[in-house]
């Protein structure tokens, strides 16, 4: 479309700019709109440049990565990675199992440890409160396998009940198992743990 000039239009003028020595014309986008190049900055020192900027920025992000090291947000405890292999005492431990044995001459198990957990167990009471037995020992099952902490060989009669005090430590799925020999298919028998529960890291 060609360019209508209306009637009366003024005589071209330009805006000039004067460097101390020379005039020079102003220059303009394809739009019109003047065109200046700042050549210096008139920032003061320390300003916030696009460069500074992106510094402070990456403190900012770094500082916000912290709230992941918060238990929750506006609190005052921070997780500190390795706190969980200190001492911690997540609750009380104190099962009872109770029922039949495994099968004649066999064993009982106490429950198992849930996910997240280590228990620590201090003292184990069991017995076969249906026959008399003739030994009865106990075992750490850590990992599928039966470790012996204690056992007895005696004449243990109807309801008698061996007793172990100490330290043992049970992970995720690990059991204490009593065994009962002399047992008959059937029986009911009970184990009792006590100590208490410590927390895992996550």
């Amino acid at each position: 479309m060609a360019k209508v000039v209306p009637p009366g239009a003024p005589a071209p003028q330009s805006a000039l700019g004067w460097d101390g020595t020379d005039f020079y014309v102003i220059r303009t986008d394809a739009t019109g709109h003047a065109q200046i190049d700042v050549l210096t900055s008139a920032l003061p020192a320390g300003a916030a440049t696009a460069a500074h900027q992106v510094t402070q920025t990456t403190a900012l992000q770094l500082i916000d990565d912290l709230r992941g090291a918060l238990q929750s947000v506006a609190t005052d405890r921070l997780q500190v990675r390795g706190e969980d292999q200190l001492f911690t005492f997540k609750g009380v431990l104190a099962l009872r199992s109770y029922g039949p044995v495994s099968r004649a001459g066999g064993d009982r198990d106490s429950a198992a440890v849930p996910a997240g957990e280590i228990w620590v167990v201090t003292s184990v009471v069991a017995g076969d409160t249906t026959t008399a037995t003739t030994r009865q020992y106990i075992m750490n099952r850590h990992n599928g396998a039966d470790v012996n902490i204690h056992d007895e060989i005696r004449a243990f009669t109807t309801s008698e009940r061996i007793r172990w005090s100490g330290h043992t430590y049970l992970d995720v799925g690990d059991v204490i198992r009593v065994g009962f020999i002399g047992s008959l298919a059937g029986d009911n028998c009970v184990v009792d743990i006590t100590g208490y529960r410590m927390t895992t890291e996550v």
